[in-house]
């Protein structure tokens, strides 16, 4: 049995005919009718059995095509392999985040600056312990998140306890957003405190290590207004521009260069209860590459620092 039956047998399967098979394989239909007997006589098994219409698998030619393709599959592979065995490895740059639009940004930005290069980019958003797994695993090299101030101690001690290393970046006072349904989109004032919003939704990432959860808790703010739970960032953003409700997040220094979300904006929240800590992560077995040690100066300053 030759590879070469093993192509030809999965196209006539594909085409439903050794004329059509022929024609797309660039062989004359005498030749690949030749191939496929001399196959089914090796095997003592018929593979196809002909009808007015073309050709249809018999029972052992579906088992057999199963196999075939697998088989098929792990030559092509084995094939790019060996080309590929003297090229230049790949530039690998990957990095796990929080919903983060400026951290998104500057991702593809980076990747422009490499685009010309042989490189594979990852970039994984995700929750928070998401994030700690990716780059405790070694599927992220970094990873950008937001520790509230009031969790920041015990939020240390679990990154420490797997084998994390946090670096701050700056601190950030939290924000409220809103779309344009909610009448505080367009309010002639900057700030906003948490008494005027208790007549609106608030919507809340599933990742409860984004949301403020004990601080609100303590005011008891989840249980005096609606929530709407979502797991990602466009449902969030969605669910701003459609409806009155509002947010609580990082409106950080980025978004003074880079756009904010369309039809979205963010006011101050006046409250010092509440304030994140931007910062990033890496496993302390991994040093870091060229291409992270870029990103992570680029995400320092586009927040001014």
């Amino acid at each position: 049995m030759r590879i070469e039956q093993i192509e030809h047998t999965i196209k006539i399967a594909e085409c439903g005919s050794i004329n059509k098979a022929a024609g797309e394989l660039y062989v004359s239909q005498s030749n690949l009718s030749q191939s496929l007997m001399n196959l089914e006589s090796e095997l003592g098994r018929t593979i196809f059995k002909r009808t007015g219409k073309g050709v249809e698998l018999t029972e052992f030619g579906s088992e057999f095509l199963n196999h075939a393709v697998a088989t098929y599959e792990q030559f092509q592979l084995t094939q790019e392999f060996c080309k590929s065995y003297d090229q230049e490895p790949p530039l690998k740059f990957s990095v796990a985040c929080q919903y983060m639009r400026f951290a998104n940004m500057l991702f593809m930005q980076l990747y422009e600056e490499y685009a010309h290069r042989h490189v594979e980019f990852s970039f994984l958003e995700c929750s928070f312990l998401d994030i700690l797994n990716n780059v405790s695993a070694h599927r992220a090299e970094i990873g950008i998140l937001l520790v509230s101030s009031a969790q920041k101690k015990a939020t240390i001690n679990l990154m420490r306890s797997r084998g994390l290393l946090y670096h701050p970046i700056l601190a950030c006072p939290a924000s409220v957003t809103v779309g344009r349904k909610n009448p505080w989109y367009h309010s002639a004032q900057n700030g906003v405190t948490l008494d005027k919003l208790q007549d609106y939704a608030l919507v809340m990432y599933r990742d409860m290590n984004f949301n403020f959860t004990s601080e609100l808790s303590k005011l008891d703010m989840t249980a005096r207004s609606n929530r709407i739970i979502v797991s990602d960032r466009n449902t969030m953003h969605e669910v701003l521009r459609n409806t009155d409700a509002y947010s609580i997040a990082a409106y950080t220094n980025a978004y003074k260069t880079i756009e904010y979300y369309d039809n979205i904006r963010a006011l101050k929240l006046l409250d010092s209860r509440f304030s994140f800590e931007l910062g990033w992560i890496r496993n302390v077995s991994h040093p870091l590459s060229d291409i992270a040690k870029t990103y992570i100066e680029r995400i320092g300053a586009a927040q001014g620092g």
